[in-house]
């Protein structure tokens, strides 16, 4: 048994097979190729069709080794290219720049800009030197790029961006130094040993971002506020504004701020903090004939909500408080004085709880409370749906902090960091983009970063032809591809 060669004018054709009675008996055909690359990889083919067929009806004592050895010479990622730098494309971000590589690269791979560099250039097949990655980071605009993302923003909606959402975090550096950026403060993620920068992050109502700032690491979180809004109504066309935001931003001067402004807002507010009648009146509400009790104190509405869940999470918090006082108390462990619900005797000792404040703060559970402007015509249940939607933040800062790891930063210069943040702040906008899209057919991000980490080229040595390569179709990825043309 052996292999025929047929040429012809167009292409070149294998067969197996052998001779009997003097005549060639075809017992398989290999089939037929035109390029040399080709007719050379059909030529290997064909010997391991040969090898099969001289074995079909006995077993080899020893292995047999394979004839055809592919060598692969090189291989990178295309799936996530297609798919995230297409989403990238869609924004409107700008095109065939780096910017769009280290962005597929923060979502698929987030490390450190070293760690990426290796990342771009053994996985992607991006070439990329260190000296190229950092200045080009010191040549983003954080201005240009946040407009181009509200722009895309605001054309999701049909009347522009009127509702938007505000929130704070921190995000620390790894170093005990400080400096005029980089400061220590109230830390939220529990880091107050190094230094920390406070980021202020605008979304609209389906948490999709399209600005942000960032402050000193002692910044108090509600002295951003004005700043903050400021920014976005001098940068962008916003003629109908509602902000919304935690309690944190609740003080005097910022609702005066934003009174004076005629920017409507919803924010949350603190019940124990208001005076005394109101206090009472909210306390003294039935809540089972009227979910919500309403109040207006011109030129503000407060209203406040119950609900038993938050109630019984809120018996279950203090509970655990006062049990761990107690103990502590009892085995004089040294307890935090500043603590409400302890007793103290003069200035020197803590002598027990404080069980009337315990009690007193019972009253409270399951109660919530908001404040509007009065100018604001939104139902009171409307204004606590806005104001719940705050979770759309929190989600973009948890995507921000654990799917593309903001922090920790390991930037020095003031130009950097900013350089940094823009990128997650664009890389953000992206997942958030991709995920929506993803959700239509039922898969998360992370499903689909694993499925198009298959999808690659490269090239092969077979013999001693160099053959290019592609990965095996996978109807996942085909399902993801076809996402980008039917949105």
């Amino acid at each position: 048994m052996y292999i025929r060669k047929i040429r012809s004018r167009r292409s070149t054709c294998f067969q197996i097979g052998e001779k009997i009675s003097g005549r060639f008996v075809v017992r398989k055909h290999a089939g037929c190729a035109t390029t040399p690359e080709e007719i050379e990889a059909l030529f290997l083919k064909a010997k391991q069709i040969l090898q099969a067929l001289r074995f079909e009806h006995q077993i080899p004592l020893l292995p047999v080794p394979s004839p055809v050895r592919a060598i692969r010479l090189s291989w990178h990622i295309t799936g996530y290219h297609t798919f995230f730098g297409s989403v990238y494309d869609r924004i409107g971000f700008p095109p065939r720049t780096l910017l769009r590589d280290l962005v597929v690269a923060r979502i698929v791979h987030p490390a450190s800009k070293c760690a990426t560099l290796r990342y771009l250039n053994r996985e992607l097949g991006v070439p990329l030197e260190k000296n190229q990655l950092f200045r080009f980071l010191d040549t983003l605009s954080k201005d240009d790029l946040s407009k181009i993302a509200y722009t895309f923003v605001s054309a999701r909606h049909p009347g522009g961006i009127t509702v938007c959402f505000y929130d704070v975090t921190t995000l620390h550096f790894e170093t005990p130094r400080e400096d005029d950026v980089r400061q220590k403060g109230f830390s939220k993620n529990h880091r107050s040993d190094v230094p920390q920068i406070l980021i202020g992050l605008f979304v609209d109502e389906d948490g999709f971002p399209f600005d942000f700032q960032f402050y000193e690491g002692h910044t108090f979180e509600g002295h951003t506020f004005q700043d903050a809004v400021t920014g976005i109504c001098r940068k962008y066309p916003l003629p109908a504004l509602t902000v919304v935001a935690d309690a944190g931003m609740l003080s005097e001067d910022n609702l005066a701020y934003l009174e004076q402004k005629n920017i409507s807002y919803i924010v949350g507010a603190r019940i124990k903090h208001l005076p005394a009648p109101l206090t009472a009146s909210i306390l003294a509400h039935d809540y089972t004939t009227e979910p919500i009790f309403q109040a207006a104190v011109t030129p503000r509405r407060f209203m406040v909500d119950y609900a038993a869940a938050r109630a019984k999470l809120d018996a279950a918090n203090r509970k655990k408080i006062v049990d761990t006082l107690t103990r502590r108390i009892k085995q004089r462990i040294p307890v935090v004085r500043k603590s409400k619900y302890i007793t103290v005797s003069g200035t020197q000792s803590v002598t027990g709880i404080d069980r009337k404040k315990v009690s007193d703060d019972a009253r409270f559970d399951g109660l919530k409370g908001y404040v509007t402007n009065t100018d604001n015509s939104l139902e009171a249940a409307k204004v606590i749906t806005q104001y719940h939607r705050l979770w759309q933040v929190e989600k973009s800062f948890r995507m921000s902090k654990h799917d593309l790891r903001e922090r920790p930063i390991f930037h020095r210069l003031k130009e950097r960091i900013e350089a940094h943040l823009t990128l997650c702040f664009v890389s953000l906008l992206v997942l958030r983009e991709a995920e929506r899209l993803l959700k239509t057919v039922h898969l998360s991000p992370e499903q689909a970063i694993e499925h198009l980490g298959a999808a690659g080229e490269g090239t092969v040595r077979v013999g001693s032809v160099v053959i290019p390569m592609d990965s095996e179709p996978d109807p996942t990825v085909q399902v993801i591809h076809t996402l980008l043309s039917g949105h």
